[in-house]
């Protein structure tokens, strides 16, 4: 039978004791590999070359996967990763994990976190459902989140997953401390993938669906489900869902995609814009001069420029730039015509007037005047060394400020882009990007994945009409 919730909701209900029956069933306890990792270990996750599946010691797990990639490439297999091959590995691991569109669906209210495969499933709603609360989705695998109240806590995990060991005929099962993995044969060829994770007051139960025909080429989306699921230390089973969907930050591949499309197909530039330059005559230039603030007060001075964009099922950035005008990238607002802007829990709507989608370049307009803006630094003028700092809204945190350098300016099809240490994460779309005196140098925009802080804002100057 399908190894699915209900199955694990029966067990809970036919259950007259726990730990008794865990020993009667001869289970015993393992350590379940790809609890904690790190970057390579996920991208032999993504290569399909790790399994939170495989069993034995997790070190000699990853030894053997990582010298089974090795074997993939041609390479002789070693006790270690040379660093062109981590660099290899990371890429090849980066390019399969986008190809599926994953990234997080987080319910800060209730206090969890997993990965989505976006491109493969879309979320539909999150439900009551038989003393549980679920989330579902639709697409071309079947995709399942559930949270539990009491029935399924740590004390009864042991009973829960001994009940599913007597009808659910498990071709894979592990149980550990905190929960447990099971796979089974759910008939016509389909794949059923189960894994339960435990809190005192209660848990949460991901379930993943494979067609057979494509369990062989799919079943490292499960292991990345089982690596991507967080519970928060006040997880809250029993809060109302407040569900939302992470957008990934664009990486280089997404912006040339972008600079290759030509003009925006028919029909994505939001009804009601007044031009397609992405561009406003409002910006005011200001050279550098010869101050140099520490972080706090750059902070200070042009934080309060700073706005969170609301456009739906996406979360961005866009920065002030006078008293009616903002400005942003066009993956962050879509084909909205009105967005909503926020700061320091004041909120208010925003025309999106100029759409430039292939420079990424969009500019907004509010309702009423903004209290505070910012000048705009001439790209002629930026210096490559001197100091950036990075104001957005990163994973829906308001105001997250971090420090870096100018480490090059570049062009890339005509568009003209300023490259940092300063960090971008995902959510930091359409933030500022700031030099030692708060003056706008660019617009954060995209970042590459393989290497470390290769980021990258679109010119702000590029913005002025």
């Amino acid at each position: 039978m399908p190894l699915t919730v209900a199955s694990v909701r029966s067990a809970v209900c036919a259950l007259a004791s726990g730990l008794a029956l865990l020993s009667a069933a001869g289970a015993s306890a393992q350590e379940l590999p790809a609890a904690k990792g790190d970057d390579l270990r996920r991208a032999l996750i993504w290569t399909g070359h790790y399994s939170v599946m495989a069993k034995g010691d997790a070190t000699t797990i990853f030894h053997d996967a990582f010298q089974g990639w090795q074997k993939s490439k041609g390479y002789p297999a070693a006790d270690s990763l040379p660093d062109e091959q981590v660099s290899e590995l990371l890429a090849e691991g980066d390019k399969q994990r986008d190809a599926v569109g994953w990234t997080t669906l987080e319910d800060k209210s209730i206090g969890f976190s997993i990965g989505v495969p976006t491109k493969l499933v879309k979320f539909v709603a999150a439900r009551p459902s038989d003393g549980s609360l679920r989330y579902d989705f639709e697409g071309k695998v079947g995709y399942r989140i559930w949270v539990h109240y009491g029935d399924l806590s740590c004390s009864r995990m042991v009973a829960t997953y001994t009940r599913l060991l007597r009808f659910a005929r498990p071709s894979y099962r592990a149980y550990y401390g905190g929960g447990f993995v099971m796979a089974a044969n759910a008939g016509g060829g389909q794949m059923d993938y189960l894994y339960a994770l435990c809190r005192t007051s209660g848990g949460v139960v991901a379930e993943i669906d494979i067609p057979g025909d494509q369990a062989d080429r799919q079943e490292f989306l499960f292991s990345a489900m089982v690596d991507s699921l967080r519970i928060s230390p006040n997880f809250n089973p029993t809060a109302l869902a407040h569900p939302r969907i992470a957008p990934p930050t664009p990486t280089a591949a997404d912006f040339y995609a972008v600079s290759a499309s030509g003009r925006p197909k028919a029909g994505s530039k939001p009804s009601g814009t007044t031009d397609d330059a992405g561009k406003t005559a409002e910006i005011k230039r200001e050279a550098r001069g010869d101050s140099d603030l520490n972080t706090e007060q750059i902070f200070d001075k042009a934080s309060a420029a700073v706005y969170k964009v609301d456009a739906g099922e996406r979360l961005g950035s866009a920065v002030a730039i006078s008293e009616h005008d903002l400005l942003t990238n066009c993956h962050v607002v879509k084909d909205k015509a009105r967005v909503t802007i926020a700061h320091d829990k004041t909120q208010q709507s925003a025309d999106v007037i100029s759409v430039n989608e292939k420079a990424d370049r969009c500019v907004l307009r509010a309702e009423t005047a903004l209290p505070k803006w910012v000048t705009v630094r001439p790209y002629d003028d930026i210096k490559v060394g001197e100091r950036a700092v990075t104001i957005g809204t990163p994973q829906g945190l308001e105001l997250t400020v971090a420090e870096g350098i100018v480490s090059s300016k570049r062009t890339l099809d005509g568009r003209r882009l300023v490259q940092t240490t300063a960090a971008i994460s995902q959510g930091s779309s359409g933030g500022g990007l700031f030099d030692g005196e708060g003056h706008l140098l660019g617009i954060t925009t995209f970042y590459l994945k393989v290497g470390q802080n290769l980021n990258f804002a679109v010119a702000a100057e590029d913005f002025a009409k």
